[in-house]
């Protein structure tokens, strides 16, 4: 699981975020209020200096200008900087604060007009000056201070918060990975808290009863229809053999070969059942061993029938070296499902059988599988217009390979056939 997508991590993420938002605001709220103030509180000492200047120089003409490290008073617009020249020009006697293009702090300027001379006085307040040399901080390493002794708090406020929330969740994980499908427990806790977790466990314990009646009335039926279809296929191939062994049944052919075929039918049939419940059943895991080539021979044999009366030419390219380790009955439900479809769907042309170390392949030259329907044919009761069967060869296919973790491949150019690869290099 990818940390991204871990509860735990959106825990601490949305609680980091959280504190983010708010510390953001929050400066955002502060900066603006002091600005205002600090812009309140110059515009007022601007109008201290100006109103003490007017009341010196009433009384003494000679006074001298204010001057100072943070204020300077110029005579006349013509002394002015010249960035200051435009904005100025039409102000009347008062205190005013403007911007400058591309400045972010205020300029605060107070227009003294006196009533003795016709030159107005222009006292400039250096506010940039004064809030660096007078405020150690600025606001962006404020914010910067305040996310780094604000958020680390609060990265440990979520990860144990995390872990307090998650803690009973990770041991409902526990128990459940311990699980066994074949012995569920009645109860996945000896106390049921009252939150989300306690109806969660007891959700899931409903569940699992559940589940439990399932698989027990499953296993009674495949006990019993295992036991009720083996025993009349056992009955009808005792009779087939008995039927076999009489002289007759050896010189009529209209005896022989409906013979053959019901002999072929139950063999297919007892393969067949004991694969479904083999796939039925989780816990059983048969092992063997067999050469691949011989079992693609015996079901080549086994479906050579189908071919009766076509113009079909049967190439085998088999490595006989190669071996799987696979019970042989396993592995002719494969091979012949796979030989039986090429055989039945190929009314003339080739079938071609390879047997590699890497892989095994049957191609053949005939209908082919509508476009439509190659994403599908794997389904269960998916098949073709000329199928004859309930649909489940290939589905029985691509079972058995999950199971054994083989790969299959299935491709249909349109016209030219269709080619299905068995990938078993991880079982070899």
């Amino acid at each position: 699981m990818r940390i991204f997508h871990s509860i735990r991590f959106r825990i601490v993420a949305t609680i980091l975020l959280f504190g983010f938002v708010l510390i953001v605001l929050n400066s955002g709220i502060t900066f603006f209020v002091m600005g205002k103030g600090m812009t309140g509180l110059i515009k007022n000492l601007l109008a201290t200096e100006v109103e003490y200047f007017e009341y010196r120089y009433s009384q003494d003409p000679t006074t001298a200008l204010p001057y100072s490290k943070y204020m300077q008073v110029f005579k006349g617009i013509g002394q002015l900087p010249d960035r200051f020249k435009d904005p100025v020009r039409d102000l009347g006697d008062g205190v005013y604060s403007f911007h400058e293009p591309g400045r972010k702090r205020p300029v605060h300027i107070a227009v003294m007009e006196l009533s003795d001379t016709v030159e107005r006085y222009y006292m400039v307040f250096h506010g940039r000056q004064f809030m660096e040399e007078n405020n150690p901080i600025r606001p962006r390493q404020m914010l910067l201070v305040s996310l780094i002794v604000l958020l680390i708090p609060g990265l440990i406020l979520g990860i144990f918060t995390a872990r307090a929330i998650l803690a009973p969740m990770v041991r409902l994980m526990e128990k459940i990975r311990a699980l066994n499908p074949e012995d569920l427990p009645s109860n996945l806790s000896d106390k049921t808290d009252a939150n989300e977790i306690g109806v969660l466990t007891t959700t899931l314990e409903q569940t699992m009863a559940r589940i439990r009646t399932f698989i027990d009335r499953e296993k009674e039926f495949t006990r019993d229809a295992s036991h009720e279809l083996r025993t009349p296929l056992t009955i009808v191939k005792g009779a087939v053999e008995i039927m076999e062994t009489q002289p007759e049944v050896e010189t009529n052919g209209l005896i022989k070969r409906p013979l053959a075929r019901i002999k072929r039918s139950v063999f297919q049939m007892e393969n067949t059942i004991e694969t479904f419940l083999w796939l039925a059943r989780e816990d059983v895991d048969p092992t063997g061993h067999c050469r691949v080539g011989a079992v693609v021979n015996r079901a080549v044999d086994g479906n050579r029938h189908i071919l009766q009366g076509k113009a079909v030419e049967i190439a085998l390219v088999v490595d006989e070296a190669v071996a799987l380790k696979v019970k042989e009955e396993i592995l002719y439900i494969v091979v012949s499902n796979l030989i039986k479809n090429a055989f039945s769907y190929t009314r003339k042309g080739k079938v071609t059988i390879i047997v590699d170390p890497d892989f095994l392949e049957v191609s053949d030259t005939g209908m082919g599988i509508h476009g439509g329907r190659i994403e599908t044919v794997t389904k269960a009761h998916v098949k073709g217009e000329a199928s004859s069967g309930f649909g489940l060869g290939l589905n029985i296919v691509e079972r058995l390979c999950t199971r054994f973790g083989w790969e299959i491949d299935i491709t249909s150019p349109p016209g030219e056939g269709t080619r299905v690869r068995i990938l078993y290099k991880k079982n070899k």
